[in-house]
């Protein structure tokens, strides 16, 4: 024997008193047919969904220097500084900050905050950021 659902009897439960209450008073005509019973065994689990494949190429340079050129530089130049992009490996971008934003005490802000949340964003396939320094010219 099938077993009916708990919840499923008691909203049948109401549903049948509020058509009784509701067709005393001719407001209603009371069903003839009764609804179909759902069984424990009947209701089935969605299968499991599969995994997404992952990416594994990596990002492109001209990906990055886009985001870099549209997005990041023009905020940087503003305030007397800019951003090099030194290099893209896997998920990796290596960059360096140039002018006044290299000396500047919230530069570790910037990067974190404001350039790894970007490409973060922007990019599929960004893993991390990496600030290096290079060489005076």
């Amino acid at each position: 024997m099938l077993r009916t659902p708990p919840m499923l009897k008691i909203r049948r439960g109401i549903a049948r008193r509020a058509d009784q209450w509701l067709g005393t008073f001719g407001m209603i005509v009371p069903r003839e047919t009764p609804e179909p019973v759902i069984a424990w065994a009947e209701v089935v689990p969605p299968p499991p969904r599969a995994p997404e494949p992952v990416q594994s190429s990596g990002l492109q340079t001209e990906e990055v220097q886009r985001v870099l050129d549209e997005m990041v530089r023009p905020a940087l130049q503003s305030d007397g500084g800019d951003i090099t992009l030194v290099r893209v490996d896997g998920g990796d971008v290596y960059v360096s900050l140039v002018g006044a934003c290299n000396t500047c005490p919230s530069a570790t802000l910037t990067m974190k905050m404001g350039v790894e949340g970007l490409l973060e964003e922007e990019l599929k396939g960004f893993e991390r950021l990496i600030q290096i320094d290079l060489p005076a010219a």
